[in-house]
């Protein structure tokens, strides 16, 4: 038997930031060992581990990264402590997501104790905070029936989310000295774009609400109070659904920026032994609200309806292996990557009952329309 929040409090004390994952890895292969499954760490610095069975596979996964924790002295408790105070658990990583982790783990041998007959696969991600490299690099040998993915919603089953783009509008100008006149200052064109972008029309998608833009940063060069740049760098925060996708954003930008260039730049993500490589844009998801192994996931928890998440997840990269992505996970999403991030123990407690309920219910539905 795992005591699931023994385990947590070791992850939250086992730092791991993206890229250095070694420590939560360690303390999850053996608790895996523990319940009788051998963890295989890929190339990537994902760690993976299969209860074996017949029949329809069910996934069980979550990313073992974290975002730094600040200033501590601006905790309650220390960051790294897994201090438990008025049947929370506080810490890093506590919600976003190392409880969704332990509660897996003691889901699976729970399941593995009352004889449960499918196959069972876990797989805990590296560098999921910075772009889901891990998912990337996993999904293609993939093949399970339905995934269960344990990012924080309350425990609420949750069935997509919005997705993220970040273009770059970068103006050129004649720099030169501020004192000059007739020198094309780019200010004024990233001026004119602003003002366009706060009427831009992205509409709304049917699956996941608003298509929104937001600036956010713009960098100047030279940066000098008494120089006339020679070029202007804005970023956007594009929010979008499927409906729209990445082409209906990149247009909408486009007519709003004039002469400007629009590109999306690229980031090189190293992880474990390899090297992934990807632009920033991080796709949307949405599963149907009546697919069947979400309305079997549903009755099975006694809830009536999916949500979405307001933030990005792995879900597209996992749902390239060609199964539907559930979201189900403990712990408030608010509270993630604050200096107040706890998770309570009740909640822990129900996650574990909660996936090895959604395990047994995904099996059994998929059993009827997916041989094994």
């Amino acid at each position: 038997m795992i005591d699931a929040a023994a385990l947590l409090a070791r992850l939250v004390r086992a730092e791991s930031p993206s890229g250095a994952e070694g420590p939560a890895r360690a303390v999850l292969a053996e608790a895996l060992r523990a319940i009788g499954l051998e963890p295989v760490e890929d190339e990537a610095g994902n760690l993976e581990a299969l209860k074996p069975g017949t029949g329809p596979e069910v996934l069980l996964t979550g990313h073992l990264d974290v975002v730094p924790a600040g200033d501590a002295g601006a905790w309650p408790v220390p960051p790294f402590s897994g201090e438990v105070r008025d049947g929370f658990l506080w810490g890093r990583g506590a919600v976003d997501m190392k409880g969704a982790l332990a509660a897996m783990v003691a889901a699976t041998a729970r399941l593995l104790e009352a004889g449960f007959p499918g196959p069972v696969r876990l797989l805990f991600v590296a560098a999921e905070e910075v772009g889901g490299a891990g998912s990337r690099h996993a999904a293609g040998r993939l093949a399970p029936a339905a995934i269960v993915l344990g990012e924080p919603s309350g425990l609420r089953l949750m069935r997509g989310h919005r997705g993220r783009i970040e273009p770059h509008l970068v103006f050129a100008g004649t720099q030169g000295h501020a004192a000059l006149t007739g020198l094309e200052n780019p200010l004024f064109d990233l001026g004119r774009a602003l003002a366009d972008l706060a009427g831009v029309e992205i509409g709304a998608d049917p699956e996941t609400g608003p298509n929104t833009c937001q600036p956010t940063q713009v960098r100047v060069s030279p940066n000098a109070i008494n120089v006339v740049p020679g070029e202007v760098e804005l970023t956007l925060d594009c929010r979008y659904g499927p409906g729209v996708g990445r082409a209906g954003v990149l247009s909408a930008v486009r007519r709003a920026a004039g002469a400007a260039r629009v590109y999306v730049p690229e980031r090189a993500v190293r992880t474990g032994r390899t090297t992934v490589t990807y632009p920033f844009d991080f796709p949307p998801y949405a599963l149907p609200a009546d697919h069947p192994l979400l309305s079997a996931a549903l009755a099975a928890l006694g809830q009536e309806a999916a949500g979405l998440w307001p933030f990005t997840t792995d879900a597209p990269y996992l749902a390239r292996s060609g199964a539907p992505v559930l979201g189900y996970g403990p712990g408030d999403p608010a509270l993630a990557h604050t200096t107040e991030e706890r998770l309570s123990l009740a909640e822990l407690e129900a996650a574990v009952g909660g996936y090895a309920h959604l395990v047994e219910a995904l099996y059994r539905e998929a059993s009827r329309w997916k041989p094994g």
